[in-house]
């Protein structure tokens, strides 16, 4: 009686430690999920800037990025090798053909992953948008082809910011167009920071990976009954035949 006591106390503090390793993974995936990433990068008076940003915190990707900068200095420092001699002539391999996956969607199909692509890829774009800057001066050398062109481009714009205002959550925003009838050349200036939890990014991809394998599972099961179907079709109709050809010989025989 007392071993099995002891036995139960030990599956008890097993189970208690099982189930405290299962909830710490699950805070831990929550925690992750929760972390925000993102890129900064703007474009102002014809420099490119871009940096990633990971729990608030910028790191420069280009032009000024560490890693680029490892990579080159370990690229001068490497020798080059010297050439391997010119392997020995060999009978050519047969290769083997490869399996394709047979897929033919119907309409229907594809109307349908689109719609789950659709709705994936919307999981992923509800992103936060910290900041957006754009100063735009329309120019060039003929008057009426720059006013013509800043209103496409004011009109572009103001088909777009409803939609804009809709899915990205902005919280500072600077858009400004101006013409200039002496200038060259038109100028842009571009800068936006935006921020996704990776929660969302996998919340996306799994809403797009299940549908799909969902809609893939039953077109393989449509191909499959439509191929039976048609096997079944044929035979009927090769036995439909050959009871024509054998009433056609009894009447042949009938009248000779």
């Amino acid at each position: 009686m007392a071993v099995l006591h002891i036995l139960g106390v030990i599956l008890k503090i097993l189970g208690i430690a099982v189930l405290s390793v299962i909830g710490l993974v699950i805070l831990l995936i929550l925690l992750v999920s929760l972390v925000r990433v993102g890129i900064d990068a703007e474009y102002i008076g014809g420099n490119l800037k871009a940096s990633a940003k990971v729990c608030g915190k910028l790191i420069e990707v280009y032009p000024n990025s560490p890693l680029l900068e490892k990579l080159k200095n370990r690229h001068k420092k490497e020798k080059p090798k010297e050439e391997a001699p010119p392997p020995a002539e060999t009978q050519p391999k047969e290769e083997k053909p490869k399996k394709r996956l047979n897929l033919n969607f119907s309409r229907d199909e594809l109307l349908a992953l689109a719609k789950k692509a659709l709705h994936g890829v919307g999981h992923v774009l509800t992103i936060r948008v910290d900041r957006f800057m754009l100063h735009y001066t329309a120019a060039g050398d003929d008057p009426y082809d720059t006013a013509l062109i800043y209103g496409y481009v004011n009109g572009a714009l103001s088909s777009l910011a409803p939609l804009c205002r809709k899915k990205f959550k902005v919280r500072d925003a600077d858009v400004r167009t101006d013409v200039d009838f002496t200038a060259d050349s038109m100028s842009v200036d571009f800068a936006i920071a935006v921020t996704m939890r990776i929660g969302q990014i996998f919340e996306g991809l799994f809403i797009i990976a299940f549908g799909a394998l969902g809609i893939i599972i039953k077109n393989k099961r449509r191909l499959a009954r439509e191929k039976r179907t048609g096997a079944t079709d044929t035979n009927g109709e090769e036995i439909k035949q050959i009871e024509e050809n054998r009433q056609a010989e009894e009447r042949m025989n009938e009248n000779g």
